[in-house]
């Protein structure tokens, strides 16, 4: 749940506390009313009619002069006024004076604001009156109608605020909170490698501090991966001189040295003439000569490959493939090739051959695949602006892993940090039973600078 709605839950929950709050007493306030209203109205009747019957004549008739008074309270609001016998019976020709109305007002409001039944008793003891009893019980129907009226404006006034305040305050804080998005989504390009992502100022004081360590953190990244860069490079240059070095003076020195013991042993055995023992040990030799020499060539074509440096970069990853393909008979790999490769440095093309042999390592120990695609094109692409690059593309049918959840070897971590090191993209697409699929993206320009 985002911070947003989190807030907003928590002023929703305060406001429907104060809007239950604020129905309590309102509901208190217009019971506490109406109960007075009615019992007022009962008291104020009652003391009329004890007034009016104190002045009767004593001529007069007790029952007419009784009946006219009542009579006079027929239109009064809230009361139920009834003239009873001793015996609990009505008084024959009386009939009960009653405004009985039903209060508009729902039903759990007339619950909640009905006050306990008021029910007042006068007796009449004047000649004559039998006894008689007048009892007035109030009705507050009326009351409860009025009350309806100002708790209905009053709550939906309060219902109407609740819900414009919550409305308004969710749109604050979603306005307020915007510029938290913005710095996550800084943060997950930081994830991603996007150094470059800065963010403006915010206008708010808490935020800004933090949008200004960001851009720090941002700036101090960038500083660290260009040098880090600038160092792979520079690592990448020294150990190509290193291999061409040592390819060379395999080639010059030990190569010349195994071929001119091979032909001095040819010689001796040339000499030998009928010394059987001389011809076999320098026929040994010849024999040792040559799987050294076999070995050294071997090991120059892995330090430096010399077919690279005289065909160029097609007929070297054909020749690389075909080697590949006549050690692993259990798999097949096929090549593909789309566009002009002469204008490639003599860094770019070392590093381009150097990737393919060793993803094709990496496929020999780990992929247990039978087919194997390689593709290598010259093409147009994004990467920090329309750039010609060298696209190439591995995919193999192997077992393929889960890229979530493991680590890499150091097979990709070596053909990562070289394309990184040459300004490229490193994409890897694989999952368990489907196979790795594999494209880097190297700048045609891209170079390595010389040390």
């Amino acid at each position: 749940m985002s911070l947003r709605v989190r807030l907003n839950v928590l002023i929703t929950v305060i406001f429907l506390l104060v809007l239950s709050a604020g129905a309590m007493l309102v509901i208190h306030y217009a019971r506490r009313a109406v109960e007075e209203e009615t019992r007022s109205t009962a008291n104020l009747t009652l003391n009329l009619l004890e007034v009016a019957l104190a002045r009767t004549t004593p001529a007069a008739n007790p029952l007419e002069t009784i009946f006219g008074h009542l009579a006079r309270f027929e239109e009064t609001r809230h009361l139920h006024i009834d003239l009873l016998r001793p015996d609990g019976t009505r008084e024959t020709g009386y009939p009960s004076l009653s405004i009985s109305r039903a209060a508009e007002a729902p039903d759990w409001f007339v619950r909640l604001v009905t006050p306990p039944t008021l029910r007042l008793m006068r007796n009449i003891a004047p000649a004559g009156s039998y006894g008689l009893q007048v009892v007035i019980e109030a009705d507050p129907a009326d009351e409860i109608t009025e009350a309806w009226k100002e708790a209905r404006a009053l709550l939906g006034l309060l219902v109407v605020f609740s819900v414009l305040a919550n409305g308004l305050i969710f749109f604050t804080l979603g306005r307020s909170l915007q510029p938290i998005v913005s710095i996550l989504k800084a943060l997950d390009n930081i994830e991603r490698g996007d150094y470059n992502s800065r963010l403006p100022s915010i206008g708010l004081p808490e935020l800004d501090v933090i949008v200004e360590k960001f851009n720090q953190m941002a700036e101090v990244l960038e500083r660290s991966r260009a040098q880090n860069r600038l160092l792979a490079q520079k690592s990448l240059a020294i150990q190509e001189q290193e291999r061409r070095y040592l390819a060379h003076e395999l080639h010059d020195e030990l190569g010349q040295s195994v071929s001119a013991i091979k032909a001095l042993a040819v010689s001796i055995g040339q000499r030998a003439g009928n010394q059987p023992g001389i011809a076999q040990s320098t026929q040994t030799i010849v024999e040792t000569s040559q799987r050294i020499y076999d070995v050294v060539r071997g090991m120059m074509r892995r330090l430096r490959p010399v077919i690279l440096d005289e065909l160029g970069l097609v007929p070297a990853l054909q020749n690389v493939i075909d080697e590949w393909n006549d050690r692993h008979e259990e798999s097949f790999c096929r090549l593909s090739v789309d566009g002009e490769f002469g204008r490639l440095t003599d860094e770019a093309k070392i590093n381009v051959f150097r990737i393919v042999q060793e993803a094709l390592t990496n496929i020999a120990k780990h992929a247990r695949a039978t087919e194997v695609e390689v593709s290598v094109r010259r093409t147009v692409r994004d990467i920090g602006g329309m750039r010609e690059v060298v696209e190439i593309s591995m995919a193999d049918n192997g077992i393929g892993f889960d890229a979530q959840h493991t680590t890499d070897g150091l097979g990709l971590l070596g053909m990562r940090e070289r394309t990184e090191a040459l300004n490229g993209q490193f994409e890897l697409r694989t999952a368990p039973g489907a196979g790795v699929h594999l494209r880097i993206t190297l700048p045609m320009d891209g170079e390595i600078p010389n040390v």
